[in-house]
């Protein structure tokens, strides 16, 4: 089967680390050697094919629930396995490599704190000026690339191939803090074939939202997904073994979702901010600012930053007696100064306790409505937290902190609510 050519667009910056192999010398000479490094790919199809494999098992949730073998089952017919090959093929010819320009006109520019408080320690650092700068490179936004896939004979496997794809486009990101709205990817270009029922134009929705809502059916899922619904439903039924547990249907989640998973209101909730912006810049200087104040709803007046604000568990848990942590709830490992809040094996292993990560629920994305307007996405996967295996603690001190389900619920349904309504986290003049 042909090749199909689809050219896709960075949206936000795009941290994607990894080496392409080493390019020859006449290829070396046509690089800027100080913004491109030979051989520093930006954008690689083993990163890609992974995240495809993550927004599959949130479109499978919902048919498949708690039967893991049946999920392993969809996955490797779409994606292949160690026992299968994949159904698609994917390639990309000319691998766009990452920028290493470490102060952007978008780390200089009005909100950059914000956008590097978003991108987090690990990517960025303030310059003193409320700008930012980069420790990592990057693909910039605007560019784009040419990405081409070749499917099998499996229509179906291929049609959820896709909808991973463009699930990927519409939520999510590729590299590094896709949560906190990194790494966007748009659709911009059909050429060749797709699978039914796919079509160009369904394809190409992914590169906007609709102005006036999500559009999300009873199950969580937006039209373009569900369509693929009848293709799901037989390769679920084929997946499923002739004896044992997982051969009987799925009837639906009593308890929250142990993985991300589309579905009703109780198991996926999402919302566009009502105010709209500019560019994405915009949005991630609106959203850090925001973000700060939503988490850190305390003022200290002796803080030697600005604002003067912490969060409760600062003040309470750390350095108090209270054993709540809700804060945990927007992702953990957290690091304060001179400690560490962390997720561990209840259970030592060789007499010593596994430090873990739990990745944020709630979700921020930068997206074009089709009014051509900037707004932001948020949506949060309200699912099982922690299992019952794995306690939260500070480290180095006893005692365990509670942090679950219903933190998640509470917090990420406050953020989306408010900022539908335009409502802002940011209070007025504190005192200093």
């Amino acid at each position: 089967m042909a090749w199909t050519t689809l050219t896709l667009k960075v949206t936000t910056p795009l941290f994607n680390g990894g080496h392409q192999p080493p390019k020859s010398d006449t290829e070396s000479k046509r690089d800027n050697a100080r913004d491109l490094p030979p051989g520093d790919a930006g954008v690689r199809v083993s990163s890609l094919r992974g995240t495809m494999r993550y927004w599959l098992r949130a479109i499978a949730g919902g048919k498949v629930g708690n039967q893991t073998d049946v999920l392993a089952a969809v996955e490797s017919r779409i994606f292949g396995s160690t026992k299968r090959a994949s159904t698609v093929a994917l390639r990309i010819p000319e691998p766009q490599r990452a920028n290493h320009n470490r102060q952007p006109d978008w780390c200089r520019r009005e909100g950059a704190r914000w956008i590097g408080y978003l991108a987090g320690q690990g990517l960025s650092k303030p310059d003193g000026r409320n700008r930012s700068e980069l420790d990592r490179a990057f693909v910039a936004p605007d560019t784009t690339f040419r990405l081409q896939l070749r499917f099998g004979p499996d229509e179906d496997a291929a049609a959820l191939a896709v909808a991973a794809l463009w699930s990927l486009c519409r939520y999510g990101g590729l590299g590094a803090r896709t949560r906190r709205g990194f790494g966007g990817l748009r659709i911009v270009d059909v050429d060749g074939e797709l699978p039914a029922p796919w079509t160009p134009e369904a394809l190409l929705a992914a590169a906007a939202v609709p102005s006036d809502g999500l559009g999300l059916d009873e199950h969580g899922l937006p039209p373009e997904i569900a369509q693929c619904g009848v293709a799901l439903n037989r390769i679920v039924a084929s997946a499923r073994p002739e004896e044992g547990a997982s051969s009987v249907a799925f009837e639906g989640w009593r308890d929250p979702p142990t993985y991300p998973v589309f579905g009703g209101p109780s198991i996926f909730k999402a919302g566009l901010s009502e105010r709209t912006f500019a560019d994405w810049s915009a949005v991630l200087g609106y959203t850090g600012e925001q973000f700060r104040w939503f988490r850190a709803t305390e003022t200290a007046v002796a803080a030697g930053y600005d604002p003067p604000i912490k969060t409760p568990e600062w003040l309470r848990t750390i350095h108090g007696k209270d054993r709540r942590f809700g804060l945990g709830a927007l992702g953990l490992p957290i690091n304060f100064k001179g400690y560490t809040v962390r997720p561990v094996a209840a259970k030592a292993h060789g007499g010593k306790k596994e430090p873990l990560r739990r990745a944020s629920p709630l979700w921020l994305r930068p997206v074009q409505d089709t009014n051509d307007q900037w707004r932001l996405l948020s949506f949060a996967f309200l699912g099982r937290f922690l299992p019952d295996e794995v306690k939260v603690e500070v480290r180095d001190r006893n005692g365990e902190l509670e942090v679950g389900t219903a933190d998640v619920v509470d917090r990420s349904t406050e953020w989306i609510a408010r900022l539908e309504r335009d409502e802002s986290f940011v209070r007025g003049a504190l005192p200093r």
